[in-house]
């Protein structure tokens, strides 16, 4: 899917200036282009590559902007390769560097003192992407921040536990501005405050599209709410399942909504809606030992996990995570572009770094071959009984395939 951060800063840009957005997901860079300010977003994998960018345009005169979250938890790293970092959300910082960065007085450092509210927020940019390069999948955003404190996610370091909601009749208009059938939500938890939730899915069903979204997996324990996802075109909802094991999910902060004994059937509830699920597992908790791979490989096909997330623990910048590891030497590395879930880069307690990336690799070669895929695929359909969004659920897994297969190259 294409992203949304850059729409929506070129949408928070004064219109006098010229906004040019380029993603090397899709298209080369011109580094000669001749800009005067370039601002670059990253995450932590991709924050090497950014930085090679950064110094790129630098050498050529260009002011460099870095933001996004790994210039938000290491700004002092981020700084030496840009002229001003912004750190966390940018809604109230951007127009103050534009005004700087006109008036000749950048800033090194641009961070907001309060979180910004949600109201009114700009439709983004979308028409300065290109749409053919990506699925037919607009992003739309309902709220920031997360009620959950999971020990290995930087999501509430950058946007706080606090969560905050666009008012639901402004989600509607930037729904049908997109003018797609399918959108994806990208709340980290759109069912966090269920009232705000019930009023999104009332006012969405009217207008006849599908949509997926990330959810926590208690949403199944409300009949009222799994009625209304369903009539407002919930074709699916990311889960964070991450384990198998209680002590695991007691250790990681995770709330008591994640109560394995009763994932199978609120597994069968989402189904019984035909509301498909990505279920994210994570691999390498210190209660994990080897057999854990082949207990969740046998859970997600027992369970038919419509599109399974493998991923292992990742200890990322200003996580309580990281603070735990570095504190006993567990730390590998920080090589960033290995931070991409797909590698190890930790010592796991129960096992030997080789074994978890052995029995991560395993399991993905299980669930993300093309028999795997295909066997999934037609069950979804049995209960889905609709070829559209079980194909979707298809296609995410021929992705998720594409990402472990690249994260194992050199």
């Amino acid at each position: 899917m294409s992203q949304l951060t850059l729409p929506l800063i070129a949408a928070l840009t004064p219109g006098e200036h010229e906004v040019i957005i380029v993603d090397e997901n899709v298209e080369p860079i011109d580094f000669d282009r001749g800009a005067d300010l370039v601002g670059i977003t990253c995450l932590t994998p991709t924050a090497p590559r950014a930085y090679q960018i950064a110094d790129q345009f630098r050498l050529r005169g260009a002011k460099v902007v870095l933001g996004g979250v790994h210039p938000s938890l290491m700004p002092d790293e981020a700084a030496a390769h840009a002229d001003a970092v912004v750190i966390g959300e940018a809604e109230e910082t951007w127009p103050q560097l534009l005004a700087d960065f006109e008036d000749g007085g950048l800033k090194p450092r641009y961070s907001a003192d309060v979180k910004p509210d949600l109201s009114g927020l700009p439709i983004p940019r979308r028409d300065l992407v290109k749409a053919k390069a990506y699925l037919n999948i607009p992003k739309v955003e309902t709220s920031r921040g997360c009620p959950f404190r999971c020990s290995f996610c930087s999501t509430t370091v950058f946007y706080g536990p606090r969560m905050r909601f666009r008012p639901v009749e402004d989600v509607v208009n930037e729904v049908k501005a997109a003018r797609h059938r399918f959108v994806f939500f990208t709340d980290n938890n759109i069912t966090a405050n269920k009232k705000y939730a019930k009023r999104l899915f009332e006012a969405l069903t009217p207008l006849g599209i599908y949509w997926l979204s990330q959810g926590s997996i208690d949403m199944a324990d409300d009949d009222e709410l799994m009625e209304l996802a369903e009539r407002s075109g919930c074709a699916g909802m990311l889960v964070g399942f991450e384990s198998l094991s209680e002590e695991n999910i007691a250790s990681m902060g995770k709330n008591a909504s994640n109560r394995v004994a009763e994932y199978e059937e609120k597994i069968r509830k989402f189904h019984a809606h035909r509301i498909g699920l990505i279920g994210c597992f994570v691999f390498g908790f210190d209660g994990d030992d080897k057999s854990v791979f082949a207990k969740a490989v046998n859970f997600i096909k027992n369970n038919n996990i419509d599109c399974p997330q493998l991923t292992v623990l990742t200890p990322y910048p200003g996580t309580v995570l990281r603070t735990q590891l570095e504190a006993e030497g567990r730390i590998l590395h920080s090589r960033w572009e290995k931070y991409d879930v797909g590698n190890v880069v930790f010592q796991p307690r129960q096992m030997t770094a080789a074994e978890l990336q052995a029995g991560y690799n395993w399991a993905c070669e299980q669930l993300y071959s093309t028999r795997a895929i295909l066997k999934r695929g037609a069950r979804s359909l049995s209960y889905m009984k609709n070829p559209y969004r079980s194909y979707v659920f298809s296609r995410n897994s021929t992705i998720y395939r594409k990402l472990y297969k690249v994260s194992q190259e050199d």
